[in-house]
């Protein structure tokens, strides 16, 4: 028979409680303080640039396919045409980024290189500054920070030309408040 030696194997009931009302306790109070750490509209900012990129790869993607199997587009919407049917549905732009309903395909964006693209207005001005952060969060031109971004009413965002002899394919160009994405083609 084994004798009694005063020790407990593991923990009660109600240690294991008030471990977890402590732990409880430092999450909230972490995550109370984590939130001024994060811009939580930076953040919304970002993921609707995101999709509007993936929107432009898509149609990227189906001008590829279109030019192959009918030669040269004519507008956007011979993508889902029930002619072609590359597309099923053209994608919708990101409303809090456009109010335009429909990507445009332009034939010429430069009068220097021959190059076309889909392209879209920034013209969404949800605030005085809201046009220049989607250009400048499109560009990939922002500081280290993920609390700020700091653009001026009507900044310059450069041109269609500087872009392209650049190399740079995908950019949001435009001066004064006037802005569009570019995404060009090959």
């Amino acid at each position: 028979m084994k004798q009694y030696t005063g020790m407990r194997k593991g923990i009660s009931l109600v240690e294991m409680i008030i471990a977890i009302i402590l732990f409880a306790a430092l999450a909230t109070i972490g995550l109370k303080y984590s939130k001024n750490y994060i811009n939580t509209d930076l953040q919304a900012m970002k993921a609707r640039v995101a999709a509007a990129m993936e929107q432009g790869r898509q149609l990227s993607d189906a001008y590829k396919i279109y030019t192959v199997e009918y030669g040269d587009l004519n507008q956007t919407s011979d993508l889902n045409s029930t002619a072609s049917m590359v597309m099923t549905n053209l994608p919708v732009p990101v409303s809090e980024i456009t109010t335009n309903t429909i990507w445009d395909y332009n034939s010429s964006i430069s009068t220097t290189y021959t190059k076309k693209a889909f392209t879209i207005p920034v013209d969404a001005n949800d605030s005085l500054t809201s046009d220049e952060q989607y250009c400048k969060l499109w560009n990939r031109d922002f500081n280290t920070s993920i609390t700020e971004l700091n653009v001026s009413a009507g900044e310059n965002m450069g041109t269609v030309d500087g872009y392209l002899a650049a190399g740079i394919m995908n950019f949001c160009a435009g001066t004064t408040g006037t802005y569009t994405i570019f995404v060009t083609l090959p």
